[in-house]
């Protein structure tokens, strides 16, 4: 069966943006940067500490948010690797095997199509944006920057992170969207303040004759 012009001409452009990132790219700052970056256990870490510190010192809203945080990478990841079973896409590791892998880097069996990396980091960065504007752009800037990485250590193809952070990007907006309508239903929920409460809260600020 003949391949379409468009896709053959898609792929051609998918490898030429490997060889661009892998090869003509590599510099002695990234070999050193791109390594760290790729680790998820760099992350998990101060992430677990940051949720954990929610959980028990915020407040409920801030509560439904580090659940569904965590709901959001584990939905990510799960749908990305159903995905690639699918399709089965081998890595570029394997199939230009002249290529050299840096320090630290492993070249899986597992498949390539689309990057579990790009996913749930783009998921968690969108659901992030979605709830603290302010912390958008250090959000997807690290996201990129892992995703940059995927390629630079010849595990993944562009197509391969792009197809990731936009499936990411996807279910962290829309799972954000669902952790809003809990904390509006969550705030509801919360037994309204009686006028006893209030008077009592008077009392006490009152000051003294």
């Amino acid at each position: 069966m003949p391949v379409p012009l468009s896709f053959e001409r898609l792929r051609e452009w998918d490898i030429a943006g490997f060889h661009l990132i892998a090869i003509n790219l590599q510099n002695g700052f990234f070999d050193l940067l791109m390594p760290f970056i790729t680790d998820k256990w760099n992350f998990i870490a101060p992430l677990a500490l940051l949720s954990l510190y929610l959980i028990f010192f915020r407040p409920r809203r801030d509560l439904i948010l580090a659940i569904s945080a965590v709901a959001v990478v584990l939905l990510a990841d799960g749908t990305t690797q159903i995905f690639k079973d699918l399709v089965q896409r081998i890595r570029p590791c394997h199939v230009f095997q002249q290529v050299q892998l840096l320090h630290g880097a492993i070249c899986t069996d597992s498949f390539s199509f689309p990057s579990n990396h790009a996913s749930n980091t783009f998921a968690l960065a969108a659901f992030i944006s979605y709830n603290y504007r302010r912390l958008a752009i250090p959000s997807f800037l690290i996201a990129i920057l892992v995703g940059y990485s995927r390629i630079y250590l010849t595990a993944h193809y562009p197509t391969d992170v792009l197809a990731g952070a936009a499936w990411g990007m996807l279910l962290g907006f829309t799972v954000g969207m669902v952790a809003r309508r809990l904390m509006r239903f969550s705030q509801a929920d919360e037994p309204p303040r009686t006028d006893s409460t209030k008077e009592s809260l008077v009392s006490h600020t009152k000051p003294s004759q």
